[in-house]
């Protein structure tokens, strides 16, 4: 059991943390965050779009549909049927992450984004919230959540983030958002920490589609921590600490909860995915990426004998050779350095479901060899990949990548981001780009108030309308 003091330190930390988030306001946020938070959603936005043809994803959706009364949040697909809060924060979750298409936090193992967004944007539209409301939870929200993470980060990969801390990002998104003050949003954070799903990793690596669903299961309890903490029904201070480290066993580093706080924004160390799966597997694509620029005859793979990666500890935990779905090939490192040398990429194509029963993706997925690297490097070169691929002629081609781009170190510019979130969201949701663009050039605007008042409903019924170009008016 924890020493006292360590679990007062916890308690203190946390009491800390949440007292300052519910002080701040979106003037005390920096423009250049506020704008990092318009990308996250963009890019969440277009992810949750992505998926909105999936089979899965459309008989889960119907089903809603059928059953559910309708409300007033969008459920962000064809058509935009509305939903109450609740049913379309559970629907938009399940099809966020499906793709692996959304948004990622690089210093722990979570999503914050994918926690915090569904239900936020959800409630938001529902409640006739304005834009600076949004901003300000989304960033704040992003932020408590990055902090649970990082203050108890695990050693192993035995429960998946999305399970574990879907509730914490749920319930920190509709308190901040409600302006629920300190001891209130205390006490549904602790409620929060107790109530995550039980979500085994290697469930996802074994490519169990229930896994894209465990963000929306937190989208309940989200909701009930925060009910329950208004009517008197909470956990304690400490509670957070007990149920990951005492409980658990997770590593405690309760500095982390204020370190650099105001200044060192979590959102800003998000990252952006363009290829379409685990963002372990990454550094390895690019490295295969780099290395057909070097030699194109290898594309296709039919002169590959053999390919080696040497990988970090989280990509060693992408070990299934023969993935029977798209989420088990996402979550593949064979399969990922197999697709693309086939197809020259790491995008849709690579991971979908034509790609897992590919004569040349199969052939070369068992040709992959995999150990750990010599020595775990920092942050940010702790997801490196070195490959080795070996022709029919025993000549060997080498390539490497230390760090995979999106992340704050080798990001991508604004410019490939809006392509991207376009590309994902053009066909359903015309005016997405032009609206969200025009908000990120907003938050840095002095004179944006207005814009920043209007509702996120309004907002939303914009991201859905043809944009008419001046040459068209």
């Amino acid at each position: 059991m924890t020493h006292p003091s360590k679990r007062e330190a916890a308690a203190h930390g946390l009491q800390e943390l949440v007292g300052w988030a519910v002080r701040q306001e979106l003037t005390d946020i920096p423009a250049e965050v506020q704008q990092q938070t318009v990308l996250v959603i963009a890019d969440d936005l277009a992810a949750m779009l992505s998926a909105q043809d999936e089979p899965q994803v459309v008989a889960a959706h119907q089903q809603m549909l059928a059953r559910e009364p309708a409300g007033s949040a969008s459920l962000f697909r064809q058509d935009r049927p509305k939903l109450t809060a609740l049913q379309a924060a559970l629907g938009n979750a399940l099809s966020a992450c499906w793709n692996e298409l959304d948004e990622g936090y690089r210093k722990a193992v979570c999503h914050a984004g994918l926690y915090t967004l569904p239900v936020l944007l959800a409630v938001a539209e529902s409640e006739q919230r304005s834009v600076a409301e949004v901003l300000r939870a989304s960033t704040l929200a992003y932020e408590v959540t990055a902090r649970f993470a990082r203050t108890w980060p695990f050693k192993a990969m035995a429960i998946h983030p999305h399970a574990l801390f879907n509730v914490v990002g749920t319930t920190a998104a509709i308190g901040f958002l409600r302006r629920l003050p300190a001891q209130q949003m205390m006490d549904a954070l602790s409620n929060a920490s107790t109530l995550g799903s039980v979500g085994p990793y290697t469930l996802a690596v074994r490519g169990a589609l229930i896994r894209n669903a465990w963000a929306a299961a937190g989208v309940f309890n989200g909701f009930q921590a925060i009910e329950w903490a208004q009517a008197g029904i909470a956990g304690l201070a400490d509670t957070p600490h007990t149920v990951y480290h005492e409980t658990l066993g997770s590593e405690a580093h309760t500095a982390e909860l204020n370190l650099a706080l105001g200044r060192d924004w979590a959102v800003s160390s998000g990252y952006h995915k363009i290829n379409a799966c685990c963002q372990y597997a990454h550094s390895a694509i690019e490295a295969i990426c780099e290395l057909l620029q070097q030699q194109p005859q290898l594309q296709g793979g039919a002169e590959v004998v053999k390919i080696e990666v040497q990988t970090h500890r989280l990509g060693m935990t992408l070990d299934n050779v023969h993935p029977t779905t798209t989420l088990g090939a996402k979550f593949s490192l064979p399969h990922a350095l197999a697709a693309s040398l086939v197809f020259g990429h790491g995008g849709a194509q690579a991971f979908d479901s034509p790609s897992v029963t590919d004569a040349r993706v199969v052939r070369l997925r068992g040709l992959v060899q995999m150990r750990l690297v010599d020595e775990a490097l920092p942050w940010p070169q702790d997801r490196p990949a070195f490959v080795t691929v070996v022709d029919a002629q025993g000549q060997q081609h080498h390539a490497h990548c230390m760090s995979a781009r999106g992340g704050s170190d080798r990001p991508f510019s604004d410019a490939e981001l809006w392509q991207k979130i376009e590309s994902l969201s053009q066909a359903t949701a015309p005016g997405l780009v032009a609206t969200l663009q025009a908000l990120h050039a907003q938050c840095a605007s002095a004179s944006a108030q207005p814009a920043l008042n209007r509702t996120w409903s309004d907002l939303v019924d914009q991201c859905f309308t043809p944009q008419i170009h001046p040459s068209h008016a």
